[in-house]
């Protein structure tokens, strides 16, 4: 008996050159809540709107601290942090005030440069990923409008996360604490915040509207998918590039959780690639990727 498939692809697929790191670009807008402190209140009122600009290096090794399990050894909660050769950014824009904070690479434990939770509980719970420039975490402020002591230490953070408020609803937004996938869910965050903090009172707190949110790699290149065609006979998915003698090529298939899976490789023996991979569901979204 044969089975319909759907085919989904677009006639450029995206490629990007595997290494140790790529960099993300998030971008979104939202509004001040709460403003204070001598410092802050004359430049920024409630209510002015935000512009938020952040990137980072997605390649680093995490570290899980924190992991929850029910009584049939089932993983229901896990909380991972990222900080090593992070190259996070953060700019805050504000009117006509600019904050920027920068951190290379932070340390272990609090305040977490890079926090992502994933939940698989219901009731009270959230996914959340969460970033943090920290100067006592090794971070700089090239830009911080308002007067800095010695004895400050500010903070830029932001927050993106999936509630749950009680009932029968797990959050959606992560399905794991790979720190390559959280950019690829942003569709599904349904609350986002953040702060700038001096450290010794001056608070800007301000909220991002998740419709706004954007994220983007910006080292991604785009290479011609040729065909993708559906083999009835043999139950597979065919698939044609261009491609480059020697090359290493990765195809990846788009999962439930919107994170890229590795579906099959091959090395690329002409100027074309054909390739045939197995469908594992009716409908399929892929991309090839070229390994550096």
């Amino acid at each position: 008996m044969s089975r319909q498939i759907t085919i989904c692809f677009s006639l450029f697929a995206l490629v990007t050159l595997f290494s140790n790191a790529a960099e993300v670009e998030w971008n979104a807008t939202g509004a001040v809540n709460v403003v204070r402190g001598e410092d802050f209140l004359p430049m920024v009122a409630s209510g002015d709107p935000v512009i938020v600009e952040l990137s980072y290096d997605n390649g680093s090794e995490g570290e899980i601290f924190r992991q929850i399990f029910d009584l049939n050894d089932q993983l229901f909660w896990q909380q991972e942090e990222y900080y090593q050769s992070v190259n996070l950014n953060i700019v805050i824009t504000i009117g006509q005030h600019t904050w920027r904070g920068t951190l290379e690479s932070g340390s272990p434990g609090p305040p977490y440069t890079i926090e992502v939770q994933d939940v698989k509980v219901a009731g009270d719970t959230v996914d959340r990923f969460r970033l943090t420039v920290a100067e006592d975490d090794g971070g700089s402020f090239p830009l911080f409008p308002g007067e800095l002591v010695a004895t400050d230490n500010p903070r830029i953070q932001i927050e993106f996360s999936d509630l749950s408020v009680g009932g029968d609803a797990v959050p959606s937004y992560l399905d794991s604490t790979d720190l390559t996938c959280v950019s690829q869910s942003f569709t599904r965050i349904t609350a986002a915040r953040g702060f700038i903090s001096s450290g010794s009172g001056d608070i800007i707190d301000f909220t991002v509207d998740p419709e706004s949110i954007r994220t983007r790699m910006p080292n991604l290149e785009l290479v011609e998918l040729r065909d993708v065609t559906y083999d009835v006979e043999f139950d597979e998915v065919v698939l044609r590039w261009g491609s480059v003698p020697g090359k290493f090529y990765v195809i990846q298939y788009l999962a439930e959780d919107l994170c890229w899976r590795e579906k099959s490789s091959t090395q690329a023996q002409s100027a074309e690639t054909t390739w045939a991979v197995l469908p594992s569901g009716e409908t399929e979204l892929y991309r090839i990727v070229e390994e550096e």
